[in-house]
């Protein structure tokens, strides 16, 4: 081993892959909640079809949720509860 290479400082790689682990996390997790959240103005079926999208493939079911089923279920949920202000 070089001995310019300081094994106690970490790697690149020793940084990233947690980081980009807590993110992808996160993203699950606000995701599956946000579902949860718009579970009055989606029925049973696509509750659990977004949820099961969302734990099986973490990144890209979490935000094809932010993009496109969080949209939808809030429009619903604006025109069952015009009254109240919008979640967004």
């Amino acid at each position: 081993m070089p001995l310019d290479v300081n094994p106690l400082i970490p790697t690149t790689y020793d940084v990233v892959w947690p980081v980009l682990a807590a993110a992808v996390l996160v993203v699950t997790i606000s995701a599956a909640v946000s579902v949860v959240r718009h579970q009055r103005v989606l029925s049973s079926l696509a509750t659990a079809v977004w949820l099961l999208v969302i734990l099986c493939a973490p990144l890209l079911g979490g935000i094809a949720w932010f993009l496109a089923g969080r949209r939808q279920a809030q429009d619903a949920m604006d025109a069952l509860y015009p009254e109240t202000a919008p979640l967004r």
